[in-house]
């Protein structure tokens, strides 16, 4: 897949992450601070021979620059719709294998669903966990998006530090301290094993600080759901942009 897809993990276990379950209108909304703008959620729910689809996914309202706001609204709606687009021509694939095969066939389920992690100083982040529900076996992926609704920039974790800083070392660091004081969360090879951050690794803002994540059984195990390392704005107020800090 294309974009944030790029910096997505896939990961096995049946159930889907409590934090990113969203069914209340109340609940959507609790999220707006600052920005002048709302967020209406967008569903797209269908079923055939093949396939159900129950997919949700956020619409950003309000925006002065319409400009920004649907180049944002887009990347995001693209992303949904080329899943999309991919599990459904999945599951005739797979589907066509069955027949010939003599086989039973089991549409294939996915969904959506989405948090808005922050949304202040013209700066929103959006967490979306897909799911796939295949051949009795569940998956998610889990993606972010970081905009500045200034330019409709999608923000990287350089980005937010201020010119020469070395973000990747900062990071670093705080996330070798995390896994030395709570060694018993993670797996007992992973401060040694763990050689950095990518680049562009994945993170999202929330009121906090910044939130680095992990696939799924990558550095913890499963039981430990999400293994999310969150970096607190005061471990960062040196080196962070101050527009960054909270």
């Amino acid at each position: 897949m294309r974009g944030p897809f790029s910096h997505v993990y896939q990961f096995y276990v049946p159930y889907v992450p409590r934090p990113y379950i969203i069914n209340n209108s109340m609940y959507r909304y609790s999220f707006i601070r600052t920005n002048p703008i709302q967020i209406k959620t967008n569903e797209i729910r269908y079923s055939n021979e093949y396939i159900k689809a129950d997919l949700k996914y956020p619409e950003i309202k309000g925006l002065e620059n319409e400009r920004i706001q649907s180049s944002i609204n887009n990347s995001i709606k693209n992303d949904i719709m080329e899943f999309k687009s991919q599990m459904e021509y999945a599951a005739k694939e797979a589907a066509k294998k069955a027949r010939m095969n003599g086989e039973e066939f089991e549409p294939f389920v996915i969904s959506s669903v989405y948090k808005v992690t922050y949304n202040k100083n013209y700066i929103i982040s959006i967490s979306i966990i897909y799911h796939q529900y295949i051949n009795s076996r569940n998956s998610y992926i889990k993606t972010s998006y970081n905009f500045d609704l200034m330019d409709g920039k999608s923000l990287s974790l350089k980005d937010l530090f201020k010119e020469g800083v070395d973000y990747q070392a900062v990071i670093n660091k705080e996330v070798r301290k995390e896994l030395i004081l709570n060694r018993e969360k993670y797996f007992p090879d992973t401060l040694e094993n763990f050689k950095g951050i990518a680049k562009y690794h994945p993170f999202y803002i929330d009121n906090n600080g910044i939130d680095v994540y992990f696939g799924f059984h990558e550095i913890a195990p499963i039981a430990s759901e999400i293994p999310i390392i969150g970096i607190p704005f005061s471990a960062l107020k040196n080196y962070i942009k101050p527009r960054y800090l909270g």
